[in-house]
């Protein structure tokens, strides 16, 4: 599920950017209001800003939205460490706002975007002007342990290819069971059709992170989500659309403190960007006050490459198309045993099959 809960019209929304923390590029999404009290938007996972379009826009006419693709998903750098927390995350959000200049900011976050979001208010509440939760998780243990334990999973490219149809596969299984592993009735959600330019936006993604996806599920996973809605002073509004699966998980917040509104949005997205949208206007945080936006940067982060001859499908068979086309190709093209090795490495091939889709679905 994304962040709309529905489907999306244009993914390739604001002005791109990217800046560096630490020697490690952000890449991130711009739109609305200059001078404008600032927001930032945390997307949920395995995902990137680009799902955060219908968030942003009933935003853009009152402040400067920004969202950044978290560390290790999109074309943001993983942060380094072989375990980061959900305080490591929030660390770093923070170090974004630091980049930008900006003294406090309102916070959204969906899923995995929202518990960074808590964690940031509270390390350091004073940055923080409110808190706007879509989608909250509070796990029992007994979901921790198998979460941690089966949920991600990383397809290791092969000669012929055929990770790509696991990948579609397991795509496929979030939009159907959550767990997507648990195929059981009592795991079906009961979501619409999703259109085929998210489902390929998703794969986009996917294949974009590739194995530096897991750390922020992982960070989400660990987190205890009791912990934060029952001390924090930040105005806070965590809700969940009825679809959501972690709907039934607002209802486990039994002690919150007075800063904490909960609400229950059941089948109506317009109202829910409604409250989002008030919850953070009137909680207004400060303006940007430097521009970090590196061209050059940006320019390195993802090299997209067009193919002609091929169209996405619902069965995901286009993925063994393209690789099948790019594998001939090396082989056609190779004129030294060391140039048909290269070309025929399943690491090399699957880059330009990411490459391809990237230029399919844009940036």
């Amino acid at each position: 599920m994304n962040a709309e809960g529905v489907s999306e019209s244009d993914h390739r929304w604001g002005v791109r950017g990217a800046l560096s923390i630490d020697g490690r590029a952000v890449h991130y999404r711009r739109a609305g209001t200059p001078g404008a009290p600032a927001v930032l938007l945390l997307h949920g996972s395995p995902e990137s800003a680009s799902a955060l379009h219908g968030v942003a826009a009933p935003l853009e006419d009152r402040f400067d939205v920004i969202a950044i693709d978290t560390p290790g998903n999109g074309l943001s750098a993983p942060l380094g460490h072989d375990e980061p927390d959900s305080e490591a995350f929030a660390r770093h959000a923070l170090s974004v706002l630091d980049a930008f200049g900006i003294e406090r900011a309102g916070l959204y976050g969906f899923h995995t975007g929202a518990g960074t979001a808590m964690s940031a208010a509270l390390i350091a509440p004073e940055r923080v002007s409110a808190l706007a939760l879509d989608g909250y998780a509070v796990w029992t243990p007994a979901e921790r342990e198998a979460l941690l334990a089966q949920y991600c999973v990383v397809y290791e490219p092969v000669w012929d290819g055929s990770h790509l149809a696991r990948i579609w596969a397991r795509l496929e299984e979030q939009l159907i069971f959550f767990p997507w592993h648990d195929r059981r009735l009592s795991a079906r959600m009961d979501l619409p059709l999703t259109p085929l330019e998210t489902r390929l936006r998703r794969l986009r993604d996917w294949l974009t992170a590739w194995e530096t996806y897991p750390a922020a599920y992982l960070s989400a996973f660990r987190r205890r989500g009791e912990v934060g809605p029952d001390r924090t002073n930040v105005p806070t509004l965590i809700g969940a659309m009825a679809r959501d699966p972690l709907d039934v998980h607002l209802d486990r917040l039994s002690h919150v403190s007075r800063a904490v509104r909960i609400k229950h949005w059941g089948e109506d997205r317009g109202r829910a960007l409604s409250d989002i949208a008030e919850h953070l206007t009137a909680h207004p945080g400060a303006p940007a006050t430097r521009e970090p936006r590196d061209g050059a940067l940006l320019e390195t982060l993802a090299t997209p490459q067009p193919l002609e001859g091929w169209a996405p499908d619902d069965h995901g068979g286009f993925l063994l198309l393209l690789w099948k086309r790019l594998r001939d190709k090396a082989i056609a093209s190779a004129k030294t045993e060391s140039e048909l090795a290269e070309g025929l490495d399943p690491l090399r091939l699957n880059a330009r099959v990411t490459a391809a889709i990237q230029a399919h679905t844009g940036l």
